[in-house]
């Protein structure tokens, strides 16, 4: 047998056998334990000697001397606080060791023997405040002498026991005490079964607590419960040999009777979800106060607990009759199904506290919370059903709640991976314009694009970080800023979005304002941003002002502070606390065609709540609002910033990111990316190092390249068919014989969601550069990864000529790609699969074939030399899809599928074929989507579509 084989048997035997042999075992101990009890002679005369009920004639002494018989154990008729002497004979056989107990309740007792004084209780000196004695047992110990003698009890009590004597008991002191446990153990059981159960569900409701910031109902029935078997176990007849003090434990004893009331009015109120708390507060006020008086009558003996029942019973009796009242208006409402089960358990623990009172008054010592235990665990068990099924609906929604985050992060995955692409031509192209072109317009024109494709971005990464702004973990940079390009940052985007519209902008500076400051600034440009836009958007006409000042705060900070004013709609007076509400908005009537989710104002109230600020808003409705914020800031330059527009263009001069020139003609660089426009850029931007660049369209292209050369280095991007970016990963490392098996690999992704960097290095990729592409950032990227003995720091024109000239053609003079794909048939046959009989009627197809230039031109910045490179790599793109994407479709492979159509949905946008990029997208969605039928049913057209626009943009080469 191996060693798995061994290993499987002794698991199964672990899983089978173990148990079973446990319950049999168990089982058979039980038996045994039953059968020894209940058959096999009696033992217990071996370990005590007997104990016998003290009967006897006794006789009342009155106050003319007079004897009467009277009833022992009964009631005796005695007034409160009357002094009752009884007299009886006691037995002529009397043995040295015996003792008499007599268990007075609430009683000062005295105990004569013969005229000789044996026995006193009193609480005068045990007691800390109040002076009715306590329940116990009072044990007279006899001699032999005692035999014949009489024996008279003297006792009296402020108390509605001032003629009561329970049953006395006659033998040894530790027989007596093994018949009282005996007798009274199952309510001392039920009692520390209570204690147990109680503490228990205490603790675990407090874990959870701790664990999910939420406190269970169940938490208050568990107190409730503790409380009720404090009150028992208090109230056992054998406490006197547990608690040294009994005096002091009784009033503990009506403390918890006082107490039991709020937890169980807490209990129903967080059950009922809080809908009749003005009636649940009437009880528990009427509890406070019974304790409160109560405790002060008892401290200054006025009135002792014990006189004080009726009044605490009240209160239990209120509590009772709201927790009814409230159910069965509950049940009336049909709304009792919300608590079924705890509505079942509260009916039966109300049912034995009423038992208890009514048996606490005709004097049955089955008593002292017998019937109120049980109640309370009928209820308590209820209460964990409903607990328990609580906890699995709380599952669920976490369940789907956590579906939901992953849905967010695939979501924004797919939007990170959409929206950057296209920014990342908008960044790399204008970073061409800018090392380029010497025209100082043109420049100025640059350095703008520049700033608000920068503020793009950083708009974009917010939307993506929301999660985090949610959560509590959205991240907060300091670092010194200068305030004029702040402003003029916020000044280009304000009159963007008032382009076209009836609005003046107006902006002003104070020109004592310090030039650079220290804080957060792209959250600063974010409270900003948000409240310009909210401006202009609720402003049809007029004007839009935004005011800059500040004021001393110390000698190193000042207040920031930052007006925007509108004349527009403005805010009705009531809705100004619910303006910072999270997905509110307000005036929809007026407002319901304005853009917008409700979270622009709640990010702001975050933000500036954060940096320690205040925001705050005056508005009239119908003419305007001016919201101010003010942000304490730490000064770095005092120098005033004067005209900012100036400052912020000499800032910008100053600051011009120093570009770390470098080249490296002998590094070789492998680049793989399915977007030819992506290659196109990053070979443009890696020109003026000199580096050898290859590039591959597809994973299969990499690894074949991979076989034939050493690289320094590979960009990887994750999404292309057939073989995606971590799939080809693993295969270059998993082939021990190829030159790059080491070779550092950064996955090159638009995929910029949180936790993106830790997943690709888990995939085995050594870094992870996020598009869009900046120039700076890869120049930081290659000098950190590439061999330093390649890398010469400094341009191109340091280097010798003869170094240089050898770099010349060294790289792939393939261009974008070294796959070379078969020619393509673009009249071969659909799919056999698609619905080959339905006429493609070429009037449903003209819509697709529309090639919008100008639009393609806007994404290549007008440049018709690079739109040329964008229609080639198109047309090489399709030749070299068209074959897969039949083969996918022909084998539903969904996931190749999903990966071309996305690809032809980008590349055709890039052309200007808007309409073909929308048909593209409609077929990705129904692949992700696992749509079928719309697939085959549309496929035919969109083979057809595809393979006549091919045509088409051949014809415009």
């Amino acid at each position: 047998m191996t060693t798995k084989n061994k290993k499987s048997f002794l698991e199964k035997g672990m899983a089978t056998a173990a148990p079973s042999f446990f319950l049999i075992a168990f089982l058979a101990m039980i038996t045994f334990l039953c059968i020894g009890q209940f058959v096999m002679p009696d033992e217990r005369d071996m370990m005590v000697t007997e104990c016998d009920e003290f009967e006897a004639q006794w006789q009342q002494i009155l106050e003319n001397g007079d004897r009467v018989d009277v009833e022992v154990p009964g009631d005796i008729d005695a007034e409160w606080g009357e002094l009752v002497t009884i007299a009886t004979t006691l037995p002529d056989d009397v043995y040295k060791g015996e003792c008499i107990c007599f268990r007075p309740l609430w009683q000062d007792v005295d105990i004569y023997i013969d005229g000789q004084l044996r026995e006193s209780y009193t609480t005068a000196h045990t007691r800390p405040f109040g002076k009715n004695s306590a329940f116990r047992c009072l044990f007279v110990q006899l001699t032999e002498e005692d035999a014949g003698k009489e024996l008279v009890y003297q006792f009296s009590s402020e108390s509605k026991y001032a003629g009561t004597m329970r049953t006395a008991y006659i033998g040894d002191y530790s027989s007596i005490w093994f018949f009282l446990m005996e007798e009274y153990g199952a309510r001392a059981m039920i009692s520390v079964f209570l204690l147990m159960m109680s503490f228990f569900c205490i603790i675990v409701c407090t874990v959870f607590r701790v664990a999910y910031k939420k406190t269970l109902p169940l938490t208050y029935l568990a107190w409730a419960l503790f409380i009720c078997a404090l009150w028992m176990f208090s109230e056992v007849e054998f406490r006197q040999i547990i608690f040294p003090n009994v005096s002091v434990l009784t009033s503990v004893t009506y403390w918890c009777l006082m107490l039991i009331g709020f937890p169980m009015i807490l209990y129903m109120n967080a059950t009922q979800k809080g809908r009749y708390i003005k009636i649940y507060a009437i009880s528990a006020i009427y509890g406070a106060v019974v304790l409160v008086v109560g405790t002060i009558l008892q401290l200054l003996d006025i009135m002792q607990f014990v006189e004080q029942l009726p009044f605490v019973h009240v209160g239990i009796g209120a509590t009772i009759l709201c927790i009814i009242g409230t159910i069965t208006v509950d049940t009336y409402n049909k709304k009792i199904k919300e608590y079924l089960a705890v509505g079942i358990g509260i009916y039966g623990m109300l049912i034995s506290a009423i038992l208890e009172i009514v048996l606490y008054y005709i004097n049955v010592e089955l008593s002292l919370g017998t019937m109120l235990a049980i109640g309370l665990v009928f209820l308590l068990a209820m209460a964990i059903v409903r607990t328990g099924q609580d906890l699995l609906e709380s599952e669920k929604k976490k369940q789907e709640a956590i579906m939901a985050k992953e849905a967010q992060a695939k979501f924004l995955a797919n939007m990170s991976h959409e929206i950057r692409t296209p920014i990342n031509a908008v960044i790399g192209m204008n970073e061409m314009i800018l090392r380029e072109n010497e025209d100082e317009t043109v420049r100025s024109y640059a350095q703008d694009i520049q700033s608000a494709s920068n503020m793009l971005l950083e708009l974009v990464n917010e939307i993506l970080d929301f999660s985090k702004i949610e959560s509590g973990q959205l991240e907060y940079i300091e670092d010194t800023y200068h305030i004029g390009t702040l402003i003029q940052d916020e000044k280009l985007l304000l009159n963007a979005r008032v382009a076209g519209k009836p609005i003046s902008t107006k902006i002003e500076v104070d020109p004592q304002l310090p030039s650079k400051l220290w804080g957060d600034e792209l959250r600063i440009k974010q409270v900003l941003t948000n409240l310009l836009s909210n401006a202009v958007k609720y402003t049809k006409r007029g004007n839009v002002t935004l005011t800059v000042s500040f004021e001393w705060k110390d000698k190193e900070t000042i207040q920031l502070c930052f007006s925007v004013q509108d004349t527009g709609t403005g805010i009705k007076q009531e809705d100004l606390p619910q303006l910072f509400d999270k997905f509110k908005r307000l005036d929809l009537n007026k407002n319901r065609n304005i853009e917008g989710t409700g979270l622009g104002l709640n990010i702001v109230k975050h933000l500036v709540d954060h940096m320690q600020g205040e925001i705050n808003v005056e508005s009239e409705y119908g003419k305007g609002s001016t919201f101010k914020v003010t942000i304490p800031q730490r000064v770095m330059d005092k120098t005033p910033v004067g005209d900012y527009e100036q400052s912020a263009r000499e800032n910008r001069d100053e600051n011009a990111p120093v570009q770390k020139e470098f080249t490296a003609p002998h590094a070789k660089l492998l680049v793989v990316d399915d977007n030819s426009m992506n290659l196109t850029l990053l070979k443009a931007l890696l020109k003026r190092t000199k580096i050898q660049v290859d590039t591959a369209i597809s994973g299969k292209a990499c690894l074949e390249l991979a076989e034939k050369q050493k690289y320094d280095m590979i960009l990887m991007d994750h999404m292309m068919p057939e073989l995606d970016g971590v799939e080809t990963l693993y295969l270059l490392r998993a082939d021990q014989n190829n030159p790059n098996k080491d070779t550092i690999v950064v996955a090159l992704t638009a995929n910029a969601v949180e936790g993106s960097r830790e997943m690709y290095l888990e995939y085995g990729f050594n870094d992870y550069f996020s598009k869009p592409i900046q120039a700076d950032k890869l120049d930081e990227l290659l000098i950190k990864y590439l061999p330093k003995s390649l890398v010469h720091m400094g341009s191109a024109a340091a280097l010798p000529q003869a170094t240089v000239a050898e770099s010349t053609g060294s790289s792939n003079s393939g261009g974008d790609s070294v796959e070379t794909a078969a020619a393509v048939n673009t009249q071969g046959n659909t799919s056999e699969k698609g619905d080959t009989s339905v006429a493609i009627i070429q009037e449903v197809i003209d819509p697709f074939l529309v090639i919008d230039k100008d639009l393609g031109l806007s994404y290549c910045l007008n440049s018709e030399d690079i739109y040329q490179e964008i229609l080639v790599g198109f047309c090489e793109q399709v030749e070299e899809y068209l074959s897969p994407l039949d083969v996918a479709f022909n084998a539903e492979n969904w996931e190749q599928y999903v990966i071309i159509t996305h690809a032809l949905k980008g590349n055709s946008l890039n052309i200007g074929a808007s309409e073909f990029s929308k048909l593209s997208l409609k077929h990705e969605l129904a692949g992700k989507e696992r749509n079928i039928e719309l697939i085959k049913e549309e496929y035919p057209l969109y083979m057809e579509a595809l393979k006549q626009l091919f045509e088409k943009v051949k014809g415009m080469l």
